[in-house]
């Protein structure tokens, strides 16, 4: 495992991000940090503690691509899993993933995952007592490997603290592009050519639980609409009942209009980056087939 870097913060900025109390560690939960910003590793996150973070929150460690730092002991009872006095925040030590661009994600998973077997194997836990910040408040945390990205599902995570090596989504040679394709777990094998098109909206009222017909009805002409169809098409309006339900899961104004605004909450839930733009093809669209693909959306 990577070696745990020591930076612990003062009792001074302890006494203000802790309940105080001595945690019986009975539970790991794992978090991601939400940030992609370049430079946002284990490193900047434990500064970012050491100096005195602005919001009242804490965790315990932080692990990226190649370093794991430690801001508090194991004992502190850290304010990470927003469930007050509750087991999440008096019972867990808090394993923090990031995501910062400029890493690479899948050995920072990896990385989080031997962290959290060394935890449990220190604290003579088992692996059903890691948690999700889900777990213990309806927070969409850890975001990403709740949504599969890169082929890396919360059973396949399971399964890398338990040791199992989890293999990379198959990749297969179309032409002179290269077209990335999952196990249909969720009964669809679309290509992963970030193209929205029929068949991706079947896929897609499927996972939903909406009618399935592959046509997006409703819509107003907006840029989103445009890249879909084209500047030409013509549109009713009124609201779709599958965009609805997107909208809903990804956390936004279920207004069943396909918009800049539902395209960057999309993006933010699948972890890719968030402008609001809907191009063809599409990076948030690549993802979204891979995780319908892998039954994960």
């Amino acid at each position: 495992m990577v070696k745990i870097k020591r930076q612990i913060v003062s009792k001074a900025i302890e006494s203000k991000v802790t309940y105080g109390g001595k945690n019986p560690v009975n539970y790991i939960t794992v978090h991601q940090t939400g940030n992609t910003s370049r430079g946002a590793n284990a490193k900047m996150h434990a500064k970012l503690q050491s100096n005195g973070n602005s919001r009242a929150a804490s965790w315990h460690y932080s692990v990226d691509d190649k370093e794991v730092y430690q801001s508090f002991e194991d004992t502190a009872q850290c304010w990470h899993s927003s469930d007050g006095k509750g087991p999440g925040n008096t019972q867990s030590i808090a394993v923090e993933i990031c995501i910062n661009s400029d890493g690479n994600y899948r050995k920072a998973v990896e990385n989080g995952a031997e962290l959290v077997r060394y935890l449990l194997d220190k604290h003579g836990l088992s692996v059903d007592k890691v948690r999700q910040h889900h777990d213990w408040y309806p927070k969409n945390c850890p975001a990403q490997i709740r949504a599969g990205k890169d082929g890396i599902t919360w059973s396949d995570f399971l399964n890398m603290v338990k040791g199992v090596k989890v293999s990379k989504p198959k990749e297969t040679q179309t032409g002179s592009e290269q077209i990335t394709k999952s196990s249909p777990s969720n009964g669809v094998s679309l290509d992963v050519d970030g193209k929205w098109g029929n068949s991706t909206t079947r896929a897609l009222q499927k996972a939903l639980n909406t009618p399935i017909d592959g046509i997006l009805s409703g819509q107003n002409r907006n840029s989103v609409t445009n890249a879909l169809y084209g500047n030409t098409a013509r549109f009713d309006g009124g609201g779709s009942v599958v965009v609805r339900a997107l909208q809903r899961k990804v956390g936004v104004r279920d207004d069943g209009v396909l918009g800049p605004e539902t395209v960057r909450a999309l993006q933010r839930y699948l972890g890719t980056p968030q402008d609001g733009v809907l191009s063809r093809p599409s990076t948030v669209v690549k993802e979204m087939q891979r995780r319908l693909n892998a039954g994960t959306f």
